[in-house]
C-alpha cells in the first residue's frame, strides 16, 4: 500500500509552501516522519528555522495530529495536512468540537490537555528529494556513465548527457535534451528506445560525438509503444506516455520515497 500526502506550511509570516510527499507505507510512517521531511526540505529552500518541537500537523477539521500518529489512520479521509504551531489547550475550540463529535476516535486529535504529547522523536528517515516540476539545466556536461544499457546497448562507444528540461502534463512527460546542431543530421543519426520504466536515447556523429541520455527507472510507468522523440535543430524531445493519465510526476528519475521498498 502506498499514498500520496500534501504537506501545507500554515504559518503566518512564512512563504506558502506545499511539499507533496509519497509514502510507501502509510500504516508504519508515523506524521513526525513525515514532519521532519517537510522541515528539511524547507529549510533547505527557504533557509529559516521553524522548530521541530513548537509544531505538529493539523488536519482539515482543525485538529492536530500527535506525531506518533501513522499516515494510514488519517490519510483514508484525506490526504491534505497543514503543519502549524501546537495546540494552546485541548479543550479550546475545535478540539473540544472534535472531541463531542467523534468520542472516541478524538484520542487521535487530543487526548489530553499536554501540548507535549503531540511531540515525538521522528523514525530513523531516509534522505527524500523533491525536485521542481520543471528543472532546466544550463550546461551540457559530459561525463562516463559507469552503468550498463538496459537496452544491451555498449554504452562504452558513447558519452552521457545529463543536461535536460522536463515537463510534466496530464498524459505524458515531455523531456527536452539540448544538443547544438542535432536537426542537421540524418535521422537514421539519432534513434531511441523504449520501456516500461526505461528509456535511451542515441545521437551518433554528432560533431565527431557519440551521445546518449537514458534514464534506467522514471517515476513512473509508460506505455512505450507510444512514446517517440522528436528533432529540432538544437535539441531532441523525448515525449513519454504516462501509462495512468493524471498520474503526476514528481522527479523523471525514480527516487525513494519514506518508506518505499521501490529501489531507484
Amino acid at each position: 500500500m502506498t499514498c500520496k500526502v500534501y504537506a501545507h506550511l500554515d504559518i503566518g509570516g512564512q512563504p506558502n509552501f506545499v511539499l507533496p510527499i509519497h509514502v510507501g507505507r502509510p500504516e508504519e510512517t508515523q506524521f513526525g516522519t513525515l514532519k521532519q521531511t517537510f522541515l528539511q526540505e524547507f529549510e533547505r529552500r527557504f533557509s529559516p528555522q521553524l522548530g521541530y518541537d513548537n509544531l505538529c500537523f493539523w488536519n482539515q477539521d482543525l485538529c492536530p495530529i500527535p506525531d506518533r500518529s501513522a499516515v494510514a489512520a488519517f490519510a483514508w479521509e484525506h490526504n491534505d495536512f497543514f503543519l502549524r504551531p501546537l495546540p494552546q489547550s485541548a479543550d479550546s475550540g475545535a478540539l473540544k468540537a472534535s472531541r463531542e463529535k467523534r468520542g472516541e476516535l478524538s484520542y487521535y486529535y487530543a487526548h489530553n490537555q499536554d501540548r507535549g504529547t503531540f511531540i515525538s522523536k521522528p523514525q530513523a528517515t531516509m534522505t527524500v528529494t523533491k525536485p521542481e516540476p520543471i528543472r532546466t539545466s544550463v550546461e551540457n556536461k559530459i561525463k562516463f556513465n559507469p552503468k550498463q544499457s538496459p537496452f544491451g546497448t555498449d554504452i562504452t562507444k558513447y558519452e552521457t548527457l545529463d543536461s535536460y528540461t522536463w515537463e510534466d502534463s496530464d498524459e505524458t512527460v515531455k523531456v527536452l535534451v539540448p544538443m547544438d546542431g542535432v536537426g542537421k543530421l540524418n535521422p537514421e543519426q539519432v534513434r531511441s528506445q523504449f520501456g516500461d520504466r526505461s528509456f535511451e536515447l542515441l545521437v551518433e556523429g554528432l560533431q565527431g560525438r557519440n551521445l546518449r541520455f537514458a534514464c534506467y527507472k522514471t517515476h513512473g510507468e509508460m506505455k512505450p509503444e507510444e512514446c517517440k522523440h522528436v528533432v529540432r535543430a538544437n535539441r531532441v524531445n523525448l515525449v513519454l506516455r504516462k501509462a495512468k493519465d493524471k498520474d503526476h510526476w514528481f522527479d523523471l528519475f525514480k527516487k525513494r520515497a519514506i518508506g518505499d521498498d521501490d529501489d531507484p
